[in-house]
């Protein structure tokens, strides 16, 4: 499998050191850390979600990431219904976790969402990006009551997003805090520009059982892209909401709207009285 190939190859030959800026930014984040050396910050600091880790985090982190690959390896079929969009991929626009602050729904309404992250970060991507999975086709009832620790109610019962397919780089039950690609530092994004930004699992034991799975926490999606767009339904009851829809109907993928009770998804086919 030449995907398989090309991220166990990334995996072991990325390897960023924390530059003296990086040091500076430790420091000032977390006061615990000033009276540390930087030999020390450099070898054991790991503030996974900011980007800031040091080697010997690195190198954990590099390790349960190549055990995943093993297991990726010896199951194609779990790899293809990622890849082919066999399986629901949500990467939510609206969600707001620890180190991203997305959107507030309740607040003000951007018109153009969608355009404008596409803008942003492109219709498909080799940087790695955090969603969440179900086992179950676009359309059909996701379960996720059955499966959610958090992440998944957040993302079913509120907002809007993309459905994407990829590469499942990690499938985690929990999440794993990993990188936040809009709070990471310059120089780590100008290190991966050429191979795609990364993020990083800790152990291979957070992972999902590709055999026996219902949904996925945080799932690391490389090589990804665009198949979809969802919009919970309460966005379809006010006028205000309308260039919102619009929006996503520009963007030349199937729009669909969810039921924030169950989470599934219907394809809409106009905006009015749908």
């Amino acid at each position: 499998m030449k995907y398989l190939r090309q991220y166990i190859r990334q995996i072991f030959l990325e390897n960023y050191e924390l530059t003296d800026r990086d040091l500076v930014a430790v420091r000032a984040e977390y006061p615990k850390y000033r009276s540390w050396s930087d030999e020390r910050i450099r070898k054991e600091v790991d503030l996974t979600g900011l980007g800031l880790q040091g080697t010997d985090a690195i190198a954990r982190d590099k390790e349960a990431m190549g055990d995943w690959h093993e297991i990726m390896r010896q199951n194609p079929d779990f790899v293809k219904d990622f890849m082919q969009g066999r399986v629901q991929i949500l990467h939510s626009l609206t969600y707001s976790g620890t180190y991203s602050n997305k959107e507030d729904m309740h607040g003000r309404l951007p018109k153009q969402p969608f355009t404008q992250w596409i803008n942003k970060f492109g219709r498909r991507s080799r940087d790695q990006i955090s969603c969440i999975a179900a086992n179950a086709a676009i359309g059909e009832d996701p379960k996720f009551w059955n499966w959610d620790q958090g992440n998944a109610q957040s993302v079913y019962t509120e907002g809007y997003g993309f459905l994407m397919k990829g590469y499942p780089a990690f499938a985690a039950e929990t999440d794993m805090m990993t990188q936040t690609l809009s709070a990471i530092p310059d120089t780590l994004k100008d290190f991966h520009k050429h191979s795609g930004l990364v993020k990083r699992a800790q152990s291979v034991t957070q992972g999902i059982n590709p055999d026996d799975w219902e949904g996925t926490e945080e799932l690391i999606l490389d090589n990804w892209e665009i198949i979809g767009i969802y919009i919970a339904d309460y966005y379809f009851k006010y006028d205000e909401y309308y260039p919102l829809v619009k929006d996503a109907e520009s963007i030349g993928v199937p729009v669909y709207k969810m039921n924030t009770v169950d989470g599934t998804m219907k394809a809409i086919r106009r905006y009015i009285g749908d």
